[in-house]
């Protein structure tokens, strides 16, 4: 059986976790810039609010509903999400982390699953503080769905749950009455044009889906709508991933926090963004041949402008210092004076592991040592900036150093809007919570 824990309404989960007077409140939070609604609380899904939704929308509604507004803090997430999932391979062999707040994993008892899940849900929350959700299903997409009821329970009045936060669906006459009352929409994989066309087929639930003609949505749409349809029927098409694939590229790219003519401030927003891209390719133990680096301004201006360069290295690197160097270059071939500037950004590419890097034709003994010593020297720096707080360790050139401001330091015309962010209480030294006790 394959199971799929699911963090309920995470990001705001993680906002609670140090802000108790945000419980049982109507709270969302912002993407970058504060831009538009990523998640809801369910006090907030209930007064209305939608997934997605501009902020400059609903500003007014969220005063006079008094709903909590927060921007996103990554950091934050993607700390306790480490947190979560380091507990779920300690208790089972085989995890797939397949997103911040989603893990699949296979459970091997036949008889005890919602148990089992049972009792890692409880100690996820007792130990992070974070609610979940964990759905049971011989396969990925049917344990996707069976989560899905979880969070929907008034659309399956039928289903008794023995847990509140644990399913697993056993009977066929539960599992076609799931199907039934699941949109075609919400089955996961479909997307918006392939749920227009299975609706206009006449396809317009899960169970429509399951028992459709899969040879004809093939011919259609494509090999992988198939394996979602066997997979509606219990036959497994897709195995849990333990290892994720290599990644074919690394972007980092922020827009703004305010429109930007001078080269100055866009060169300092770059270093930053290099410097996150190196720490991943390290992280991932890759090196990269191809530099490239974007810019651009926004496309509803009057005087648009964007161009991009690529830069390829004779032999692959994941010295920072050469990166930075080259993408400097590479900025100042792009800039162009009397644009307002919206948007810069690096992709590292083509990309090789250590023992497939390619040498020199003629033997260099020095030139090996030189990259031993580049693989030490970034793997020091990013030792101890995970253990002493972002930018401890740094370029020179990298004043700025972060893509938020801090009440520590001035807020840069390039630095995103985060106007409602709470601290960083679990990644960075000054934020730790501070209890006085009389």
């Amino acid at each position: 059986m394959i199971a799929l824990l699911d963090c309920n309404n995470f990001y705001v989960s993680c906002e609670r976790l140090f802000s108790p007077k945000l419980k049982n409140k109507p709270v969302v939070v912002l993407s970058n810039n504060d831009g538009c609604v990523i998640s809801r609380s369910n006090e907030a899904k209930e007064l209305g609010i939608t997934m997605g939704e501009p902020f400059f929308k609903i500003k007014k509604i969220t005063k006079n509903l008094q709903i909590e507004v927060l921007s996103s803090n990554y950091s934050l997430y993607a700390d306790i999400s480490d947190r979560i999932m380091s507990i779920l391979k300690k208790k089972f062999l085989e995890v797939e982390v397949y997103s911040i707040d989603e893990a699949f994993f296979y459970l091997n008892n036949k008889s005890k699953n919602e148990i089992i899940c049972s009792e890692i849900a409880k100690k996820i929350l007792k130990w992070v503080g974070i609610p979940v959700s964990i759905g049971i299903a011989k396969t990925k997409t049917l344990a996707k769905i069976s989560n899905r009821v979880i969070k929907k329970k008034s659309n399956y009045k039928n289903i008794k749950f023995k847990y509140s936060n644990v399913l697993e669906i056993k009977s066929d006459e539960d599992l076609d009455y799931v199907l039934k009352n699941t949109k075609v929409a919400d089955v996961w994989g479909v997307g918006n044009r392939l749920s227009n066309f299975l609706v206009n087929n006449n396809i317009k639930s899960a169970l429509n889906l399951r028992d459709s003609n899969e040879d004809f949505i093939k011919k259609e749409k494509g090999i992988l709508i198939k394996k979602t349809i066997y997979e509606l029927r219990n036959i497994k098409c897709y195995q849990i991933e333990k290892e994720l694939p290599v990644k074919k590229s690394i972007c980092v790219s922020r827009s703004f926090g305010s429109k930007i003519y001078d080269y100055e401030h866009i060169n300092r927003a770059l270093i930053v963004y290099v410097h996150k891209a190196v720490i991943k390719l390290i992280k991932n133990n890759l090196f990269c041949r191809s530099i490239t680096v974007f810019l651009k301004t926004s496309r509803y201006d009057e005087k648009i402008y964007s161009n991009s360069k690529t830069y390829k290295l004779l032999e692959a690197t994941c010295d920072i210092r050469l990166i930075w160097k080259i993408s400097k270059d590479i900025l100042k071939f792009l800039y162009v004076k009397a644009f307002a500037y919206n948007k810069v950004g690096i992709i590292l590419s083509n990309f090789s592991q250590r023992k497939e890097i390619q040498q020199s034709l003629i033997g260099d003994k020095l030139k090996n040592t030189t990259v031993k010593n580049e693989i030490k020297l970034m793997n020091v720096i990013e030792k101890i900036n995970k253990k002493f707080g972002e930018g401890k360790i740094r370029l020179l050139a990298n004043s700025d150093h972060r893509f938020f401001y801090t009440d520590e330091e001035p807020r840069v015309s390039w630095q995103m809007k985060s106007a409602f962010r709470s601290a960083c209480y679990t990644t960075n030294w000054y934020d730790i919570p501070k209890v006085k006790v009389k």
